[in-house]
């Protein structure tokens, strides 16, 4: 058999998944190809260790992707350029490369500039060295108001600001100065994680009230002012001491160059194969927009539950496809969460978090079943996390 080449743009979650299936399913004559701007693979959820204190830096948890080569799977360090799905042709800076399959997999785009003021005032803690930076101010804060702010309802882990309430509440509870720090999100969401219905909703904002974290939904920020510590929104002002905040999420350049979002923003697929309207080119993961099959208008959240399994599903029906037979596989809408909720509440010290298991294709509305926090659940997700690097890289 002729060996097939198949080009995985994006060196995360989803991309990796896919070429970790491709390489398992697949024998050696034919080529698995991811293609990333960045050198190494780093789990952004791992963030939050960083506001913690549990891990010191980045590097800790960062893998160098030339490793990909000890399993099998050819990588090339270079940035995405122009995409030709019609002719399965990536052009690179450092090449251009042809490809009988394309799995688009490059996440999203964070935007701080979209927003007036956002770099000059806030600490973007989904960028990890901005959670570092965030880490060493709240370690030399005594007291004021801290302000976590959401700019988009569209963005990556939509549990995390959240979780990184919950940590900055643990953090000085520690320190027994809680008493002395306000700390309020504001967000134009309706609720937390509102895709995923009341059932998750509801908890964490019964436990926000418990920890006294301020929570202000529907509230649309317009500009911010660095020199006056304010946001400004659309309807009132508001002052902050301290400003932690979720950048805009923007589907990256290249796919809106090629022409392969639509309406959303975002790359539109087929619900269960991922497939897009271009023969054998799929996308998976952050840059896609899927729309739960239920009355409710909503779209899959983006993280790298999802992702994961998404690259699985393409990765076994494009092995079932080149190798001419084999059980096909369907993406099924379900992903779980581990929503850290911090320690030092209560007399605990050990750090907790709440777990929740949803199949976004439920019908007539998103299914959810969600634990109240305990400390194993917490070492579950720490040890999932770890497996998963392992794993991939």
């Amino acid at each position: 058999m002729e060996g097939k080449r198949i080009l995985i743009l994006g060196g995360g979650v989803g991309g990796l998944s896919a070429a970790y299936h491709l390489r398992a399913a697949l024998p050696p004559e034919h080529q698995i190809v991811v293609i990333g701007k960045d050198s190494n693979f780093y789990l952004c959820p791992l963030n939050m260790r960083l506001i913690s204190g549990e891990m010191k830096h980045p590097r800790e948890a960062e893998r160098d992707l030339s490793n990909l080569k000890t399993k099998g799977i050819q990588w090339i360090h270079g940035e995405v350029l122009e995409i030709n799905q019609e002719k399965k042709v990536v052009h690179t800076t450092v090449g251009t490369l042809e490809g009988d399959y394309i799995i688009i997999a490059l996440g999203v785009e964070r935007v701080p500039d979209a927003i007036a003021g956002f770099s000059q005032a806030a600490y973007n803690f989904y960028d990890r060295y901005g959670a570092l930076e965030l880490k060493q101010r709240l370690d030399e804060f005594n007291g004021g108001r801290i302000v976590i702010l959401i700019c988009s309802t569209t963005f990556s882990c939509l549990a995390t600001p959240f979780e990184a309430a919950f940590l900055i509440d643990s953090l000085f509870r520690k320190k027994a100065i809680r008493q002395n720090v306000e700390i309020a999100i504001y967000t134009p969401e309706t609720q937390p994680v509102p895709l995923a219905g009341a059932s998750m909703g509801k908890p964490i904002c019964d436990l926000l009230t418990a920890r006294g974290i301020e929570y202000h939904p529907l509230t649309q920020i317009e500009r911010i002012e660095p020199d006056a510590h304010r946001l400004v929104f659309k309807e009132t002002e508001v002052p902050f001491d301290l400003l932690a905040a979720v950048p805009i999420h923007m589907a990256p350049p290249v796919v809106q160059k090629a022409g392969l979002t639509d309406e959303t923003g975002w790359i539109p697929v087929n619900l269960q194969t991922l497939e897009t309207k271009y023969t054998d080119v799929f996308a998976i993961g952050d840059v896609t927009s899927v729309q739960q099959p239920n009355p409710t208008g909503f779209f899959l959240p983006k993280n790298w539950v999802i992702a994961e399994e998404q690259g699985r599903v393409v990765a076994k029906n494009i092995a079932a496809q080149i190798l001419g037979g084999g059980e096909r596989s369907t993406f099924k809408g379900k992903s779980f969460c581990y929503l850290g909720v911090g320690g030092g509440y209560d007399g605990a010290e050990e750090f907790e978090a709440m777990y929740s298991l949803a199949n976004f294709y439920g019908y007539p509305e998103p299914i959810v079943y969600m634990e109240f926090p305990s400390k194993q659940f917490f070492k579950e997700r720490e040890a999932l996390e770890r497996e998963l690097v392992e794993k991939l890289i």
